[in-house]
């Protein structure tokens, strides 16, 4: 009798430890060698699916183990979407608790320069859970995008340039009503007081800025330049046309272009953002526009030129002139210099 108590103990505490291995051991671990380890849960995913992606994705050496804490711990009715980190050698019980107490991580997306507000879509296609066929659908949405205050033309101004965390497991409505809610912070009423005084609205100033960021590389010059288009939108000097070579290089979709030139001119006369042609602003911007720029259009300077040619070296700031006569003898200057550098 004593031997088949102490057999059964042993068995008892066999099993005990073993269960204690698979359960509170070392169960997870990364092939790559990095010790941290990032696993996404998909919207509508269950407990079965995040242990298999785990077992799938990952060293697993006690998938049993994994499973029944698992179950053991509700795992099921506490599913949270979302980026969880993982570390290298993590146990059953720390990774289903982490799952369970729904701690998920933030993901980074940063918006640049873009053409096109399809360029950012697919950038959050490749950052968040959202696909991009779905913010497609919802960005040409005309009755939720006119809820936020944008046309089918200006969608771009919806995305201002900056660096945004985001939880992963972000929907396409998510993001498109969080970055209407940058925009609105962003255009405050200070900044809004600005673009009325100015006359413009705030899709118009993101608009010229647009240019203005084309125009030059460098910050400091950007109010100069804003003015030369503030001048002209106001004076008579060019009959209201803004006459903006990178309007032209985007209504051709050409951006090689090194010089803008009349064949390119006339080639762009039917496109609304020839600005050679048309008179005032184009539809929309061409770019996402800096917060440089923005603010160099809110506060341009105020001056008397009305042209502006780009300096005949490699310092990337310009000339400006107040005549198109004194405008001439520059770019003609220019132009000498570009063919001598073989442009």
């Amino acid at each position: 009798m004593k031997k088949y108590i102490l057999t059964i103990c042993i068995i008892f505490c066999a099993v005990g430890a073993y269960l204690a291995v698979i359960m509170f051991g070392g169960n997870i671990y990364n092939n790559s060698g990095q010790e941290k380890m990032y696993q996404t849960v998909a919207t509508g995913s269950s407990a079965d699916d995040i242990v298999s992606e785990l077992v799938f994705g990952w060293k697993v050496k006690h998938p049993l183990g994994l499973r029944i804490v698992a179950k053991l711990l509700d795992l099921e009715h506490h599913v949270y979407p979302g980026l969880y980190e993982l570390h290298d050698g993590m146990s059953s019980f720390e990774a289903v608790r982490l799952f369970r107490s729904g701690k998920r991580q933030t993901v980074r997306l940063t918006i640049r320069f873009a053409r096109h507000y399809e360029e950012i879509l697919h950038l959050a296609d490749e950052k968040l859970e959202a696909s991009y066929d779905d913010l497609f659908a919802l960005a040409n949405n005309r009755q939720f995008m006119d809820s936020l205050g944008f046309s089918s033309e200006n969608t771009i101004c919806l995305f201002l340039p900056d660096t945004y965390d985001f939880y992963w497991n972000t929907s396409a409505r998510q993001f498109l009503e969080r970055m209407s809610k940058e925009y609105s912070t962003y255009w405050n009423e200070s900044r809004r007081a600005k673009a009325r005084n100015i006359g413009l609205s705030p899709q118009q100033v993101m608009t010229l800025a647009s240019i203005v960021d084309q125009e030059t590389r460098h910050d400091d010059e950007k109010p100069k330049i804003a003015g030369v288009y503030m001048n002209r939108l106001k004076g008579s000097a060019t009959a209201g046309k803004l006459q903006a070579d990178p309007t032209i290089k985007f209504a051709l979709n050409d951006f090689e272009i090194k010089r803008v030139r009349k064949g390119h001119i006339e080639r762009a006369k039917t496109s609304p953002y020839s600005t050679y042609e048309h008179q005032g602003l184009p539809p929309s911007p061409i770019c996402t526009p800096t917060k440089s720029g923005i603010e160099a259009v809110l506060n341009y300077s105020h001056h008397n030129f009305y042209f502006f040619c780009a300096q005949p070296n490699y310092s990337g700031y310009s000339d400006f002139s107040a005549t198109f006569d004194q405008h001439l003898q520059k770019a003609t200057a220019y132009q000498k210099w570009l063919t001598q550098e073989g442009f």
